[in-house]
């Protein structure tokens, strides 16, 4: 099995196509790749195609808050978190490992669809659940590096505007081509729509894929293509499978005695991998794989984003002072997995609520969140949340959904898929010390820019930002 991780990780698009080659002729025919079934599940649990790294999207959508003190320098986070457009982004990545783990992650889920088939062992139903549950991770690694390397979907500009590269094939020395936004969002409808069929009902655990991974994560495609019929159809669908929803209120006073506590680190129960509301897991990055969102932050007076008594405000963040000024922040204390860059339950209420919203049913809209909000918030301090207007609603639900979701990068997401609704494009405006900083829906910097390794890997590769 040592031999075949080898080989996945030398699976990214960009770089070690060298070392790649020496390790291959040293492999002796018929070991460069599993033989029998059983022996392809530990690649599908392996964690490097469970990440997907938002690190750099969080911080261009300040999801959460960097203290004054780490504003001084200039770098790729200080660029981004503070919306520098006039200096270069380009020059400060040199290797970008987001992008590099999204195609190692393919790379492997190649491997897995295009061999499991030709497996010496599985019956023919096995060998289908698995190829199908690839598929699946395999077009929500695309999905990942399409919304955050290239403009968001447009359908009448997305044939002509360039995306990222396809690789179907596991080939460490290939160079694919660089397709359309269109292009790719195709092959992630014909990639899902190939899988659903053998998607079981119930998985193995939260790493493998399922029938309800497949609506919600086809729902949550078709609301960034604007698809609102199809999108609250697979939403629908999801929850059938799926409605569950973790009470954190129930957490909250189950260990409040740890977490009233004044301390800037808690080991309360970590629940999050077996997290009822998981539709599929996925890493965030790297580093939450070792901490979680531990040591982010929040300013002080962003406290208010959060409802009076909303618990995942209390179980997560303390106040602390720091730096030279003693800066008073509230700082993420909880030591956990974080479901970041996978699907959980609360996101197809919130998709559900939006797509009535849309259709002028606000009343029935602000009943899906709500539902969220009830496992929440205290109960001495709920109130159900109304709105009589789309703008009303709409600004509820990302409310929401920026409470339930910071840090993990679909607020990003979400920043971006409504620059792209004329209803709702808006420049952002904020102030850090006493500096302003703005950023227009149209800037570059909301488009991850491919490396300086990237490019050179790929001479086709088009920069699509700067």
């Amino acid at each position: 099995m040592k031999r075949i991780i080898q080989l996945v990780l030398c699976g990214s698009l960009m770089i070690g196509a060298t070392s790649c080659k020496k390790y291959l002729e040293i492999v002796p025919k018929g070991q460069k790749i599993p033989q029998k079934f059983e022996d392809y599940k530990p690649m599908m649990e392996s964690k490097f195609v469970h990440t997907f790294d938002y690190s750099n999207q969080t911080i261009v959508a300040n999801e959460f808050y960097l203290p004054l003190s780490q504003q001084i320098a200039v770098n790729l986070t200080t660029i981004n978190y503070n919306w520098q457009e006039d200096k270069s982004r380009v020059d400060q990545i040199n290797d970008d490992g987001g992008y590099n783990d999204a195609y190692r992650g393919i790379f492997a889920y190649n491997v897995l669809v295009n061999n499991v088939p030709e497996a010496t062992t599985g019956s023919a139903a096995d060998k289908a659940r698995l190829v199908a549950q690839a598929r699946v991770g395999r077009s929500m690694l695309y999905f990942y590096l399409i919304t955050s390397y290239a403009k968001m979907y447009d359908p009448a500009t997305s044939a002509n505007d360039p995306g990222v590269v396809l690789n179907l094939t596991t080939d460490p020395e290939g160079k694919p081509q660089q397709l359309s936004v269109k292009s790719i969002y195709d092959f992630v409808l014909n990639d899902m729509n190939a899988a659903m069929p053998d998607l079981p009902k119930t998985a193995e655990n939260v790493l493998y894929a399922n029938k309800g991974t497949g609506f919600a994560f086809l729902s949550r495609v078709h609301l960034f293509m604007k698809n609102y019929k199809q999108a609250e159809a697979f939403a629908d669908s999801a929850l059938s499978y799926n409605s569950n929803l973790f009470d954190y209120v129930k957490y909250y006073n189950d260990n409040k005695a740890v977490i009233d506590k004044p301390t800037i680190s808690i080991n309360t129960p970590k629940f999050e991998f077996t997290n009822p509301e998981n539709y599929i897991f996925h890493y965030g990055s790297q580093y939450m794989q070792v901490q979680g969102m531990y040591i982010s932050s929040l300013r002080h007076a962003d406290s208010s984003a959060y409802d009076k008594g909303d618990a995942r405000f209390l179980v997560n963040f303390m106040t602390r002072s720091m730096g030279v000024g003693l800066e008073t922040i509230w700082y993420y204390r909880r030591m956990d997995n974080v479901n970041a860059g996978g699907i959980r339950t609360p996101e197809m209420y919130y998709i559900k609520a939006e797509c009535l919203a849309r259709a002028g049913r606000y009343s029935e809209a602000m009943t899906y969140i709500n539902t969220v909000r009830r496992k929440r918030i205290l109960p001495e301090l709920y109130a159900d949340a109304t709105a009589s207007s789309l703008e009303e609603a709409m600004r509820l639900i990302r409310r929401e959904k920026l409470s339930e979701y910071r840090g993990t990068g679909l607020p990003y997401l979400d920043i971006r898929r409504f620059n792209n609704d004329p209803l709702f494009r808006t420049t952002i405006t904020k102030t850090e010390g006493d500096k302003t900083y703005s950023i227009k829906p149209e800037s570059l910097l909301w488009i991850m820019p491919f490396s300086v390794k990237a490019l050179a890997y790929n001479s086709s590769l088009q920069q699509n930002s700067k």
